[in-house]
């Protein structure tokens, strides 16, 4: 398993980089059974962030910390750059999701305490199956479920 914290992986893709890492590296695994290596995500990455697929530098200040940076602004053509023959069908409460055969989730994890955010790839149970950083993250502990991405 590949992990956004990993070294390998360009530094934003570390620091903002859960949606990315289920979208190209979880969905790739879950349905294609490819372990999408380290120089093919940094390239989605970059190739996304040139081609606007993802926020870059905005402001122009030399980093991607701000308001909306760092953000996945065309899903489609990101599982299409990623090599996913899928389509994103949308964002659900989790109680309106409709669970199909091939249907794969993400989930949008919320935790009060820290106000943080945080993606992971759901089973069908819409349980944590695959959370980007390594050893789990707190919000995804400690967090409740806000949303879901789904994708067929």
């Amino acid at each position: 398993m590949k992990y956004q914290t990993d070294l390998q992986l360009i530094g934003y893709i570390s620091k903002y980089g859960c949606f990315f890492m289920c979208m190209t590296y979880w969905l790739s695994w879950k349905k294609k059974g490819l372990e999408l290596g380290y120089e093919f995500l940094n390239a989605i990455w970059t190739t996304a962030i040139n081609r606007g697929l993802i926020s870059g530098d905005l402001n122009n200040d030399g980093d991607m910390d701000d308001s909306n940076e760092a953000l996945i602004l065309d899903k489609g053509r990101l599982l299409t750059l990623a090599g996913l023959d899928m389509s994103y069908i949308g964002q659900f409460a989790p109680e309106a999701v409709v669970k199909k055969p091939g249907v794969l989730f993400i989930g949008e994890f919320y935790n009060p305490a820290t106000k943080f955010t945080h993606f992971a790839g759901l089973d069908d149970n819409l349980k944590c199956e695959y959370d980007p950083i390594n050893g789990g993250s707190i919000t995804v502990k400690n967090g409740v479920l806000k949303s879901v991405r789904v994708f067929s």
